[in-house]
């Protein structure tokens, strides 16, 4: 009696499944002014909450500084070990209350300690300085950091300091304002040019003038609020902004960056940035599309050979990530006509996913597309085949032609 009360429970279960589907799970709960969430081994858009609205970004500004002083470092107008020292401008910033996170004092530092300071422990004053060093003075420096935004598409984005601060206490008009999606197109953008950036935002403290300083970031390993996998990025704070946070992290071959804009609380934007990644490991499966060497089902279109068409398989395994409870999506083939010889394994085609309900791209980025080649050989045909094939293409186009044509008009061709 047991034993059939057992499998009735079972039967029923199945049966609710069936009826019943899982559905996704919940978005996350993300108490924030604005955010974004995108894998960046797929850059897939995983989540988004008023990621356009223009909001100011504090000190996460000094993502576009810092970027702009390593492009510097990169073209050779700077060097690491290039000395600097900070203007009164830069060092006034320090004897404001609140606002120096670095005591700087009127003495040469190093851009790279410059650099490291102003990412690991946002300092204000190394910000102004490097500004200084690049362009000469923070005013001309916020013009090239305006012009770097519109070439990176940045449209709801407008700097008018180097640090984050507000006017009053940046000493400059106007306003940093930027949005979600204008700060992910930024970030992508470092760390697709300079991924070494992580090696520098992912410790916990740094050292200057003898002096120990612990990270802005509570998510490094080591910190209160360390998660596992967190490679940085930039945090940001002030009155206006509220508290921010770009993070990234790292788990099971995956890499996963998230904007948080506008939190009410210090813990705010560290809790809605661990619930954002969460949700990303978590909810979305790397699903295979086709296998490595997969025969697809579409054959491409061979002029002139042997045989009119010939098989593509992929040479890599092709993936996409898809939430839970999701359908798969289909894949797209590209495959151009081609003419005979063919060689085995010559590229012919490409795969990819379009954007649909369930997968989404940044806007602007091209999906990521899997090369098929050819799965075998093709020689060209005889001169007796292809005259075949042509007299039966033109008997065709003639069958065609009389097909659509009434019984009057062929009389009067006859």
């Amino acid at each position: 009696m047991k034993d059939k009360w057992i499998v009735s429970v079972l039967i029923c279960a199945v049966l609710i499944t069936i009826v019943f589907p899982m559905n996704a799970s919940a978005a996350p709960k993300v108490e924030a002014s604005g955010a974004m969430l995108v894998d960046m081994t797929t850059g897939q858009v995983l989540f988004s909450k008023d990621e356009d609205a223009m909001l100011p970004p504090a000190s996460i500004t000094k993502l576009m500084t810092t970027f702009l002083v390593r492009e510097a470092v990169e073209s050779g107008e700077l060097s690491w070990n290039e000395e600097v020292t900070p203007s009164e401008a830069a060092l006034a910033l320090t004897r404001k209350p609140g606002l120096a996170r670095i005591p700087l004092v009127n003495k040469p530092y190093t851009v790279k300690e410059l650099y490291d300071v102003a990412l690991i422990r946002s300092a204000n004053e190394a910000a102004v300085t490097l500004s200084e060093a690049v362009a000469g003075s923070e005013e001309v420096f916020v013009q090239q950091m305006n012009e770097r935004a519109t070439e990176l598409g940045m449209t709801q984005t407008t700097f008018a300091n180097v640090s984050g601060l507000d006017s009053v206490s940046a000493g400059r008009p106007g306003e940093n304002l930027t949005s979600a999606n204008d700060l992910m197109r930024l970030a992508l953008a470092y760390l697709t040019k300079f991924p070494d950036v992580l090696d520098v935002t992912k410790r916990a403290y740094v050292d200057i003038d003898g002096v120990r300083f612990e990270a802005t970031n509570r998510m490094l390993s080591g910190r209160d609020l360390a998660y596992p996998g967190m490679l940085g990025f930039k945090t940001g704070t002030t009155d206006d902004a509220g508290y921010c946070f770009i993070g990234v992290s790292t788990r099971d071959g995956r890499t996963v960056l998230s904007v948080v804009l506008g939190a009410e609380t210090d813990n705010g934007r560290y809790e809605a940035t661990k619930a954002l990644h969460e949700f990303a490991y978590r909810d979305f499966v790397m699903t295979p599309i086709l296998r490595t060497g997969e025969i697809v089902p579409e054959n491409v279109f061979v002029a002139e050979g042997e045989v009119e068409t010939v098989a593509a398989r992929t040479t890599a395994a092709f993936e996409v990530l898809v939430e839970k409870g999701q359908a798969v999506p289909e894949p797209v083939y590209d495959l151009p006509d081609t003419k005979a010889p063919v060689a085995v394994d010559q590229q012919v085609g490409t795969v990819t996913i379009e954007p649909s309900e369930s997968v989404r791209y940044l806007d602007g980025e091209s999906p990521p597309t899997g090369t098929l080649v050819t799965a075998e050989s093709v020689e060209t045909a005889s001169f007796l085949t292809r005259m075949s094939r042509a007299f039966a293409d033109f008997l065709e186009e003639v069958r065609l032609v009389l097909g659509k044509l009434s019984l009057v008009d062929r009389v009067e061709m006859l």
